[in-house]
């Protein structure tokens, strides 16, 4: 953890430097060089965000704080905080007819959503669609796919550990090892599950709970 917080903050560091002791340098370089501050910055900012939040929910008692939602709003909600991130890259977000209010804690769903997009988003190629669906069966399941070149079967098993990196990616693609981890730890506040289906081409996270959760905590 503590390589991944030096090494966008290394980043800053260099960038800073390099304007601060040459000032007379061209425009460009200059702007090139705040831009790569300001990108590891952010970085940095969402380090520090994931942290916080899995040492909040770290934890077998987790607070839910719930009310009755719909489930495709709230995808949808995610989806708009993010277009940033997003930036015209091809998402679709299909969901079945009149879903039903679920009783979740609004803000921790939304969270664990934006997890599995973000992922997806890292992790395949820019000029490729992610998928979002919402569907009614047993329970509500929101399945997010993405069309990169896989998960090794040898790691699908560990990805949801906390701090695990494949390491065939982490010295190209910037995490922290926590998204996957906090994303499992509210579906299971919620007594629903998280799961993985992957192999080359495509790989597919679903977040699944049930639609009554008679008796979870409140």
């Amino acid at each position: 953890m503590a390589h991944e917080f030096k090494t966008p903050l290394t980043s800053i560091m260099a960038a800073t430097t390099a304007l601060m002791s040459n000032p007379d340098q061209p425009a460009n370089s200059k702007a090139e060089l705040v831009k790569i501050a300001d990108e590891e910055a952010k970085h940095l900012n969402e380090l520090i965000d994931d942290a916080v939040e899995m040492g909040r929910l770290d934890t077998a008692n987790i607070q839910l704080h719930t009310e009755r939602s719909n489930v495709g709003e709230l995808v949808r909600e995610v989806v708009a905080s993010m277009h940033n991130v997003i930036d015209g890259r091809p998402l679709n977000v299909v969901c079945d007819d009149h879903p039903p209010a679920a009783p979740v804690d609004r803000r921790l769903v939304k969270l664990a959503i934006k997890q599995l997009l973000d992922n997806a988003l890292k992790y395949s190629p820019p000029e490729t669609p992610v998928t979002i669906r919402v569907h009614n069966g047993s329970g509500i399941t929101v399945a997010v796919t993405d069309y990169g070149k896989g998960i090794p079967a040898q790691e699908q098993s560990r990805i949801f550990e906390r701090l695990y990196r494949s390491p065939s990616v982490q010295n190209q693609i910037p995490g922290s090892g926590l998204g996957l981890s906090i994303a499992q730890n509210i579906v299971r506040a919620h007594q629903g599950d998280l799961s993985v289906t992957s192999h080359p081409g495509e790989t597919t996270f679903r977040l699944k709970f049930p639609a009554d959760r008679e008796g979870a905590q409140h």
